[in-house]
């Protein structure tokens, strides 16, 4: 028994060392739904940029950033009407640039089984106001939801997820984006 367990220890030791956790978004779970966010792309002028890195030159105008809410049902397509008419009521969406929030307007309400394209423009005086200066920052947006069944009846409080896009250059003189 003993030699089993040299054996054994080893390996479970060196499965958990080499396991790596890396995931590019947190899923808000809710007694309905679970609800995702995903950053699709950023557009500055006439350049746009589905994956990291991007770039955001003010000079050539605002960063649009385009993302995409989903909801997921738990129970299908084919449920009973208080399921099919709950949805999702968002308290606070933020953008996240190194951990730094910049408050941006929240969404419409988004439905079971359903998804909704939204896009925030992105402009220099927002970055000023967070106190961020030209570089380069890791980009995350995060979403804070309550859902409400077909009656109205709130079935989650304050649910939060997010998405992770990656490094996002920002710069103000025009030379950041070479």
């Amino acid at each position: 028994m003993k030699y089993l367990a040299v054996l054994i220890i080893p390996v479970f030791i060196m499965s958990c060392a080499l396991e790596k956790e890396s995931t590019d978004y947190v899923n808000g779970v809710f007694s309905l739904t679970t609800a995702s966010v995903k950053i699709d792309s950023i557009v500055n002028d006439t350049n746009s940029y589905p994956y990291s890195p991007a770039c955001i030159d003010f000079v050539k105008g605002s960063g649009v950033i385009k993302y995409t809410i989903k909801s997921n049902g738990h129970y299908g397509s084919d449920v009973d009407s208080i399921i099919s008419d709950s949805y999702l009521r968002f308290d606070r969406a933020r953008l996240y640039l190194n951990d730094k929030a910049i408050d941006i307007d929240s969404p419409e309400n988004l439905k079971y089984n359903a998804r909704l394209q939204q896009e925030v423009i992105l402009t220099k005086s927002m970055i000023d106001a967070a106190g961020l200066t030209d570089g380069t920052y890791n980009l995350e947006i995060e979403m804070v939801a309550s859902e409400f069944n077909g009656n109205g009846t709130n079935t989650a409080l304050n649910n939060t997820f997010s998405g992770y896009f990656g490094n996002v250059i920002i710069s103000s003189i025009g030379q950041g984006c070479q």
